[in-house]
């Protein structure tokens, strides 16, 4: 019998060697695909206005207004990995809404972190005004202000008048922008376009639609006219707004009727109180409008200039005014 097992023994020892061989030169790939650094440069913004939440979910917090389009965000990832969106690419975020960044390992194991960018709720500042007290020698009225604690915004006003009291309630979403203003027998309903502007509106009386309101906006994004239609006869009434230099409404005109109004240089007691939105539809030449300074007339002719005394803070504490050369009003102002 021959022998075989030398033989054997060669062949065996030249397989092991082979395999030694082989797995020696096999390159081992990466398996890491995490992102271990990640910030965006928001336009205006400092590092204390910006929240960041990082871990697999990434979740930033901005303020109110803030853009959140084309955005390029500073990442860094594991080594020998990539990332997509790729590195450079601008990304256009949406409000509340993730957007997937998916890193790929040098293997090709994927993991994805989903990044979303919450705008928070726009916040009021500055003085509060706490009642408008109106009184001329015939009529008398008291409207009283609360605001919300988180907000700063009104949240609810009082008229009292000729023995009468109606409260009117605000209405906020989670941008804290007004969408309805309402009272027991009246309600306004806004809606609001993809720029954040109130474009329309529309107002009950007993569940009953009594006006509609339409409104349309100049470059600056400023109140430019207003349409109301009466519901009941079709009616249609457009008021439109000039403004000067500074902000204020110089010119108001409704129907054919333009009303005209120069200014302090002082503080508007309304300024802040209401989102921007809102305060945009109740500007006006008037001394109840919202605008940047206070309107230097009573009423919208020349002779009735208004006298003004004023807090340390350049609110007005009181305005008084005569109108038509007769009638003596005076209006005092209160503040939190």
């Amino acid at each position: 019998m021959k022998k075989v097992f030398p033989f054997l023994s060669l062949i065996i020892a030249l397989v092991v060697v082979s395999c030694s061989s082989d797995d020696s030169d096999k390159i081992v790939q990466s398996s890491l695909n995490s992102i271990t650094s990640f910030n965006i440069d928001f336009e205006g913004l400092t590092e204390d206005d910006v929240v960041y939440d990082l871990g697999n979910n990434i979740t930033i917090s901005v303020p109110f207004n803030t853009n959140i389009s084309g955005l390029v965000p500073n990442i860094t990832i594991s080594e020998k990995a990539t990332i997509s969106p790729a590195p450079g690419q601008p990304v256009n975020f949406v409000d509340g809404e993730a957007m997937p960044f998916t890193v790929t390992a040098e293997n090709g194991d994927e993991k994805v972190y989903n990044v979303t960018i919450n705008i928070r709720g726009e916040v009021g500042s500055g003085s509060q005004i706490k009642t408008y007290h109106f009184k001329d020698d015939y009529s008398e009225s008291i409207t009283t202000y609360t605001y919300d604690d988180n907000s700063n915004f009104i949240s609810s006003y009082t008229i009292e008048e000729g023995g009468a009291t109606t409260t009117y309630t605000f209405i906020f979403n989670d941008k804290n922008q007004v969408i309805e203003v309402k009272s027991d027998t009246k309600s306004t309903v806004y809606t609001y376009n993809e720029e954040g502007l109130i474009v329309s509106a529309v107002e009950k009386e007993d569940g009953i639609e009594a006006y509609t309101y339409t409104y349309t906006y100049n470059a600056e994004n400023k109140l430019e006219k207003k349409e109301r239609v009466n519901k009941e006869n079709d009616k249609i009434t457009n008021t439109s707004y000039v403004y000067n230099e500074e902000g204020n409404v110089k010119t108001e005109t409704v129907g054919t009727e333009a009303l005209e109004n120069t200014y302090d240089d002082k503080n508007n007691p309304f300024k802040g109180v209401y989102p921007s939105a809102f305060a945009k539809i109740n500007v006006g030449t008037g001394l109840d409008g919202v605008n940047i300074n206070n309107p230097a007339q009573g009423s919208f002719s020349s002779d009735t200039s208004v006298t003004y005394v004023y807090n340390t803070d350049e609110y007005p504490v009181t305005a008084s005014y005569v109108v038509f050369g007769f009638i003596n009003t005076n209006i005092t102002y209160t503040y939190y």
